[in-house]
């Protein structure tokens, strides 16, 4: 393919992608009005939650799940524009099968919170670990995705030939999804972070794709950046209906697919070291939040006023959007950073 058409591919996915979304986002915003779903910011007596509250409880009332948006309509378009590409259908199997998981998890947590007894339930250290093991669980079924499905079977780290086709590589590759799913799922958290993060995050694999579109090829006359095009799409439909104030807030439908798809297109372009470096603001975060459940199980004791971290610095007194921007100014520096070392590792 010539770079002015995958160009195009790219710009028309992302218009498709857009317009696909656009067709019932307003209506699912309704639906989700009318069988609130929505934010409830509840006082469970914990001093943390009390901070938490302070700084959000004009949210409350806010619908939640608009992930459900991303959730539907990605692997919706993708299966039937490019539904005959392997890799497209294991992208797709992957948005279907998280999405749903994130429903799941959310619906429950919406439950949780009106209910005490299960809310004191869902607050335990014993819980949460179950729930880890089911995600282990859900993520080893991406990793046949990734290496059955899509038949990658081996990827470069530094040199390094990683075999995924057998036990450990299965292990490997489920274990790393599911950190990178939460990693995504736990950074949606402020008005307009997740997508805008999502998306400056796509840019560095559109990067990638253009500097090895051999790589990047499905066929001769398609490329990874069309799914790329699509996705970005629709966040940005989603997007405009969580800028501040927000209309909607997204959920794990939404968020949970994002980590394991770019954990899918760095495997796809061999590009794990820029993978882990397109990562580390969302690892972070994630670290934030383990690190405070462990040190208050444990020890008793609160590293972050809040965490994960993005609400530690607004408690310390940073607006919202301050923190929202600061986080899409160093991912993207992060992302540029990682492109030019795959270039050089690459070449």
């Amino acid at each position: 393919m010539s770079f002015i058409q995958v160009i195009k591919d790219l710009t028309l996915s992302f218009f498709i992608g857009g317009f696909a979304a656009a067709s019932w986002v307003v209506p699912l915003i309704d639906v989700l009005y009318k069988v609130q779903f929505t934010a409830q910011h509840l006082l469970t007596g914990s001093k943390e939650n009390e901070e938490f509250i302070k700084l959000h409880e004009h949210k409350s009332g806010t619908p939640n799940l608009g992930g459900i948006l991303i959730w539907i309509t990605v692997p919706t378009v993708l299966l039937i524009l490019f539904g005959s590409f392997p890799f497209v259908r294991a992208v797709s199997f992957m948005f279907l099968i998280l999405g749903l998981f994130g429903f799941i998890e959310k619906a429950i947590d919406m439950v949780n919170r009106k209910n005490m007894v299960f809310r004191e339930l869902s607050e335990r250290f014993e819980w949460r670990v179950g729930k880890l093991l089911i995600a282990l669980i859900v993520n080893f079924a991406v990793a046949f995705f990734i290496i059955s499905i899509a038949g990658i079977q081996s990827t470069n780290i530094f040199g390094f030939i990683l075999q995924l086709d057998n036990p450990l590589g299965y292990f490997l590759v489920a274990g790393t999804s599911l950190v990178a799913m939460y990693a995504t799922e736990i950074i949606d958290g402020l008005d307009a972070l997740a997508a805008g993060m999502y998306i400056i995050s796509l840019t560095g694999f559109i990067l990638l794709a253009l500097a090895f579109p051999t790589l990047a090829a499905l066929s001769s006359s398609a490329s990874i950046l069309s799914i790329v095009g699509i996705v970005i799409g629709v966040l940005a439909v989603y997007l405009y209906f969580n800028i501040p104030p927000a209309r909607v807030f997204m959920g794990g439908p939404g968020a949970m697919p994002m980590g394991p798809l770019f954990l899918m297109l760095a495997l796809y372009l061999n590009a794990m070291p820029a993978f882990f470096i397109f990562m580390i603001i969302y690892f972070i975060d994630l670290a934030s939040s383990a690190i405070q459940i462990i040190s208050i199980k444990f020890f008793k004791k609160r590293i972050f006023r809040i965490a994960p971290i993005h609400h530690h610095f607004e408690s310390l007194g940073w607006p919202e959007y301050k923190v929202v921007m600061r986080f899409w100014l160093f991912n993207g520096m992060l992302i540029m950073l990682g492109v030019l070392i795959q270039l050089f590792l690459n070449t």
